[in-house]
């Protein structure tokens, strides 16, 4: 099983490039890219049928309170820009996103099964930490944590 997840750590150039990791180049190099601010402070960047299916959503989304249209086309329709990962394996987020994205130099590339988000390292690290609380409760009333236990244990019960 080939997992189409994972976090790798990169660097912001000079230029806004981040280095895409090599084992995720094939697959988002081989479409159109479009890059937009994420839903927390990141940039987005996914193959351009993946952005349309997320765009037909939004544009489609019919049953949501006007306002609430428009925060998502602010958010993520009008700011999208196509991109490309270059030769050498680097993809130029455009400063208005790197700006949303607080991205200055140390990142972090996620592979999200169909897009990519480039957080800000030292952001992201705080950001899982201030959530962990409350993931902890969501695996518990999940039943989750309970896959870690031995089978030992789980017979004990």
């Amino acid at each position: 099983m080939e997992l189409k997840t994972g976090t790798f750590e990169s660097t912001l150039d000079d230029k806004g490039r981040v280095s895409i990791p090599a084992r995720l180049r094939d697959f988002y190099s081989e479409s159109e890219l479009v890059i937009t601010q994420g839903m927390q402070p990141s940039a987005w960047i996914m193959p351009e049928k993946i952005w349309q299916q997320f765009y037909d959503k939004i544009l489609n989304a019919g049953d949501i309170p006007e306002e609430d249209y428009y925060d998502l086309q602010y958010q993520y329709i009008i700011p999208a820009q196509n991109g490309e990962i270059d030769k050498s394996g680097r993809i130029a987020i455009p400063p208005a996103i790197r700006r949303y994205a607080r991205l200055v130099k140390d990142c972090l590339v996620l592979s999200a099964e169909n897009h990519l988000e480039i957080w800000d390292a030292e952001y992201f690290y705080a950001h899982v930490q201030e959530r962990r609380p409350r993931n902890l409760e969501t695996m518990r009333r999940m039943g989750a944590l309970r896959l870690f236990k031995s089978q030992e244990s789980q017979g004990d019960r």
